[in-house]
């Protein structure tokens, strides 16, 4: 039986604000709103930026612990809410493990080059990281280029980051000129010995081609994230009306394709299966 696809939402990311799209949610309600949307277009997690009172990307553990009880109590049995310890510059490897710890989310999002920026920082991210693996969250590695993949592979062979429990999200177009990302990214990431290890991951595209980026990287196996985050375009090239529109053009792309769309249950089984050795 072929692998299903999962298709995550990322619905405001930690820059956009009301100036670049009135449907970016920016509160707790305004996000059950998107989250219910997305569900049902096929969403089955979703990647949540939490924002302070002014609108700003926050990992203040208080205010994300509020959004992670309130949205999960809504949305527990429909989708996985991953949060995220992205620094977007403003906070350090320390910072970013309390907020896990003070969350305890069931799924989070890191980037691997911000947790383990260079050597010295290595043996307190690989504590951390067997840490999250021995709470059973669930962990996305974060990899921008080949050279983050390749400190992934090592930190593995090396026996620093643990084998389970994780996947991997591969970024596409974040460093090139005006944001703007291309299928063939792709190529620059070693995908065939991320399936020929049995590695789980998946793709998200800055800019106008999201579309076409994450229909290429469905093809190779991979699972997709999508929404305001990174792209605000639709596939004929307007504005979205909001999240859920993005979400229906990959959920009707993959049946298109033959691709089984994988359920928060599914999902979650997944989850349960990626912890085993």
């Amino acid at each position: 039986m072929q692998k299903g696809r999962t298709i995550i939402v990322a619905p405001n990311g930690a820059r956009r604000g009301k100036e670049d799209h009135q449907q970016l949610p920016m509160t707790i309600d305004e996000m059950a709103v998107c989250l219910t949307q997305c569900h049902q277009a096929g969403a089955a997690m979703a990647h949540m930026h939490v924002r302070d009172g002014q609108g700003k990307h926050s990992l203040d553990v208080g205010l994300n612990k509020e959004w992670l009880v309130e949205t999960r109590a809504r949305f527990d049995s429909d989708m996985v809410i991953q949060l995220t310890t992205e620094a977007v510059g403003l906070y350090q490897p320390e910072e970013q493990m309390a907020l896990v710890r003070g969350t305890e989310p069931e799924a989070v999002s890191l980037a691997l080059r911000e947790l383990r920026p260079n050597a010295a920082f290595e043996k307190d991210a690989s504590r951390f990281f067997y840490e999250l693996n021995e709470r059973r969250i669930y962990v996305q590695y974060i990899l921008y280029d080949a050279a983050d993949l390749s400190l992934y592979f090592q930190m593995v062979n090396d026996k620093t980051l643990p084998n389970s429990g994780h996947h991997l999200l591969l970024v596409l177009g974040k460093y090139k000129k005006d944001m703007l990302s291309a299928p063939t990214d792709l190529l620059e990431f070693d995908i065939k010995r991320i399936t020929s290890e049995g590695i789980s991951w998946a793709t998200c595209a800055f800019g106008e081609h999201e579309h076409q980026c994450l229909s290429a990287a469905m093809s190779l196996g991979g699972d997709v994230r999508v929404g305001f985050e990174n792209n605000l375009m639709n596939l004929m090239g307007q504005c979205a009306d909001n999240n859920a529109e993005l979400v229906q053009q990959i959920a009707v792309m993959s049946q298109n394709m033959g691709l089984y769309i994988n359920s928060a249950e599914d999902l979650r089984k997944n989850i349960s299966c990626s912890f085993e050795p």
